[in-house]
């Protein structure tokens, strides 16, 4: 049996401690950056434009950083988060769940455009190898029909175009839905959504 110690400095401390730890080789990274952008701009104070290139560079550092923080504080609030909350959730809050998910594992551009001029899109991005995505979100307390998924590849026809699709529903679907999505969409049912949420299994469509 393998002997996990109660003392690691990941697993004790105060919340602040436990962050840092985590994310040291980040942290020590940034630091190693900043100290190199400041001795450079110190060597050529008399240079306005290396000055403002450092600025820049500075900038970038600090947004990079706060991203990655922003990033954090999400990761661990997802991970509290279980199926039986999702049962509990509104369709909005749904879809800031699954747009939460996709930021924390690899999706850039993320954006909710759910409500009732969605166009049947719920979250606009782009998968980890760049693939624009368009994803539509049911938190129902029933399968998802056929009809509901064919609306979907309507709609990535119509006004998607080059976008792939991923249907989430956090009742799965019917077979004839299944039947209805494969070869036009990532479909994601309540045990595909249980491994994302766990980062067992993160679901990338193919490219167009």
């Amino acid at each position: 049996m393998t002997h996990t110690s109660s003392d690691s400095p990941a697993n004790t401390g105060p919340r602040e401690w436990r962050f840092v730890w985590r994310h040291r080789h980040a942290l020590v990274l940034a630091l190693v950056v900043a100290l190199m952008v400041g001795a450079w701009v110190v060597q050529s104070a008399g240079l306005p434009v290396l000055w403002g290139a450092g600025a820049l560079a500075a900038a970038a550092l600090a947004l990079w950083a706060r991203r990655r923080v922003r990033l954090a504080r999400e990761r661990r609030a997802l991970e509290r988060v279980d199926l039986s909350e999702v049962d509990r959730m509104s369709g909005p809050e749904f879809e800031e769940h699954v747009a939460g998910l996709m930021r924390v594992h690899g999706y850039t551009a993320v954006t909710v455009v759910g409500g009732a001029e969605d166009g049947g899109v719920d979250v606009l991005g782009r998968a980890p190898d760049g693939q624009a995505v368009a994803v539509q979100c049911k938190r129902w307390t029933n399968p998802v029909p056929p009809n509901e998924v064919r609306a979907l590849i309507g709609v990535l026809h119509s006004g998607y175009t080059g976008y792939r699709g991923i249907f989430v529903a956090s009742n799965g679907f019917t077979e004839a839905a299944a039947s209805e999505g494969e070869g036009h969409m990532v479909l994601v049912d309540r045990e595909g959504l249980a491994r994302w949420m766990a980062g067992v299994e993160v679901p990338e469509p193919p490219r167009a």
